[in-house]
């Protein structure tokens, strides 16, 4: 089963690359073997998506003009069973740097869907999605909610969770000493419904 993760956060190996760890660690104890690759945003070259080569987006199916590690990233969701995003908010949003990865994937998908010549179905349709965010100040809700609209819209299907915050892994400030949002549990547990979810997937497809 392949995993792959992205983790947005500007800062190695913080809280947000913790909890997507955390999830990887759980779908090891749900399903095996796993084969996973995790990237960090801040160590790729994503540039802003300038929307007038929309024609570009239109006419070329799910790619797009500007040449950087957008496209790497997006093969590698494509080849994936599972997709972890995890994003931290940056002053009531996650990274700029994260999010210019975000628009130009949501670009490439829109312009095509939406104006193309001819409709090609979503690569990422119907690939399980895991959500991890992380707020130092304020309440993770509104990453989890950016994130859940962002894969919803290209086709995958995020994982939800039974208990709170429902959409993935939440985190106030610190995950150790978080008592609100429960993230290592619920790290716990979205990974383990995320290899579920991945798993059924692959028997559906004959894979």
């Amino acid at each position: 089963m392949r995993v792959f993760g992205i983790v947005g956060s500007m800062r190695a190996n913080r809280h947000t690359a913790t909890l997507v760890r955390e999830v990887v660690e759980a779908m090891e104890g749900a399903a095996s073997p796993l084969e996973v690759e995790v990237v960090h945003a801040a160590e790729r070259t994503f540039a802003p998506c300038r929307v007038t080569c929309s024609p570009y987006c239109s006419s070329h199916p799910y790619r797009c003009a500007t040449t950087d590690d957008v496209g790497a990233v997006l093969e590698r969701m494509i080849e994936a069973d599972a997709v972890i995003l995890g994003a931290p908010q940056y002053f009531r949003a996650p990274p700029a740097h994260f999010h210019a990865f975000i628009e130009r994937v949501q670009s490439m998908f829109f312009f095509h869907e939406a104006v193309g010549a001819a409709h090609t179905p979503s690569p990422l349709a119907g690939i399980p999605c895991g959500l991890v965010a992380v707020a130092e100040y304020s309440n993770p809700h509104g990453v989890l909610e950016y994130l859940h609209d962002f894969s919803t819209l290209v086709g995958m299907r995020p994982v939800l969770l039974d208990g709170f915050p429902y959409l993935g892994v939440g985190a106030h400030g610190d995950p150790r000493e978080d008592e609100v949002f429960h993230p290592h549990e619920r790290a716990k547990e979205l990974g383990a419904a995320l290899a579920r979810a991945a798993a059924a997937r692959r028997d559906d497809r004959g894979a």
